[in-house]
């Protein structure tokens, strides 16, 4: 009898820990917003330096959409741009496409470009989009452009200016609608 409580006790603890683990690492995603240098969040001052890239200029980064043509950073100066890092498997980042696809929808692709990077392969996209619908310029394969932009989570969106600096980061999908068309018009207005 003890032998079976032990061993159910362990696992409780063991599926407890992982469960509130992952909740604690869910939560942390959901509240951390960081809109034009402004750290807006629940948590304390200690996470300021989540927001490094804001007002700096964005690391520079080519890669191939799925289509074989090159999408360069360097080649949208001028341009408003707005990252969304993601993958296939993160369902936040699966659940917040509809919105982006929506928001995309409201501004002038001559002025404000939309990009994708995604971790997964080209094949494993394509696949991927038979059933889901992703209208940002997508571009696979793109785990080395997360560690240039030091990402820690995902789904995470950004927006760099006309001059390349990176006014805008949110990671997590809370309020993404808004924050992220207030972050886009804010930055139109200083063209």
């Amino acid at each position: 009898m003890k032998k079976h409580f032990l061993i159910s006790l362990i696992g409780f603890v063991v599926i407890g820990t992982h469960c509130l683990s992952a909740g604690a690492a869910n939560s942390l995603i959901n509240e951390k917003i960081l809109h034009h240098g402004n750290l807006r969040s629940n948590q304390s001052d200690k996470t300021q330096e989540d927001s490094t890239l804001l007002n700096k200029p964005a690391p520079k980064f080519e890669l191939r959409d799925l289509n074989g043509k090159i999408c360069s950073l360097e080649n949208l100066k001028g341009k408003i741009v707005v990252l969304n890092f993601w993958f296939i498997a993160c369902k936040p980042c699966v659940n917040e496409m509809p919105v982006l696809n929506e928001i995309k929808r409201n501004y002038d692709p001559a002025k404000v470009v939309f990009i994708a990077l995604s971790l997964d392969s080209k094949e494993a996209i394509k696949a991927f989009l038979k059933n889901h619908r992703f209208d940002y310029t997508i571009l696979p394969q793109a785990a080395s452009v997360g560690e240039k932009y030091s990402l820690y989570a995902y789904p995470t969106s950004m927006v760099i200016n006309a001059r390349g600096t990176i006014s805008f980061v949110q990671v997590g999908g809370p309020n993404i609608e808004g924050n992220l068309r207030a972050a886009i018009n804010m930055t139109l207005k200083g063209l």
